[in-house]
């Protein structure tokens, strides 16, 4: 095969399961998670039922696509990155930023369809626990400390409030709008207040 001939093929997937990953965040909108069902999603994306399971063995995951995949990256980030550690969350926001921007719509779709949805809600706290666990540990080898300090604890739990405001002014911005990044500047400020503190009070 081409290489050609496998580009179009890559392309021909990544339609698909966009086509997949849609009709189910439009799905979840329309009647809720639970009640939408795999034949459902499969006739909005115009795929066979089969098509959508071999994609996606669980409906859960057609929501959470590679969702742990930026917490991989936010690991890494953290562990290896450049500056400080809010320069490094800086980074990685940045990183998340232009990655959600490739495909906004479907974004947007899904932080509502999880705003929106009791469960889907459930499993996203999980993986923000996930990702605040990352956090508080990189605080504290910062600091010299235990990830189950109250300092690293806090100061995670304080990015994980900053990450939900940026998500809702995502959710909430139109094209040009500025809020997301005026909060982000805020956010940022924030946290290297109270990284300083945390040192001061070593």
């Amino acid at each position: 095969m081409s290489t050609g001939e496998l580009g179009l093929r890559e392309r021909k997937k990544a339609r698909t399961r966009r086509a997949i990953v849609r009709a189910a965040l439009e799905l979840t909108l329309e009647q809720g998670f639970a009640a939408a069902t795999i034949p459902q999603i499969a006739e909005r994306a115009d795929v066979a039922p089969r098509t959508v399971s071999l994609y996606f063995p669980h409906k859960e995951e057609i929501v959470f696509d590679a969702a742990d995949a930026p917490i991989e990256r936010l690991a890494d980030r953290l562990s290896d990155g450049d500056g400080d550690l809010v320069d490094r969350l800086s980074d990685w926001i940045a990183d998340q930023a232009a990655r959600i921007d490739e495909d906004d719509e479907i974004e947007r779709l899904r932080h509502r369809a999880i705003a929106t949805d009791p469960d889907l809600r459930m499993r996203d706290r999980l993986l923000m626990e996930a990702a605040e666990e990352r956090i508080a540990a990189a605080v504290a080898a910062e600091l010299g400390s235990r990830p189950d300090a109250v300092g690293p604890r806090v100061f995670a739990t304080a990015t994980l409030g900053i990450l939900a405001t940026l998500r809702s002014a995502f959710v909430a911005a139109g094209p040009d709008d500025g809020r997301a990044a005026a909060e982000l500047t805020r956010g940022l400020a924030f946290l290297r207040g109270g990284l300083a503190a945390l040192r001061e009070s070593g």
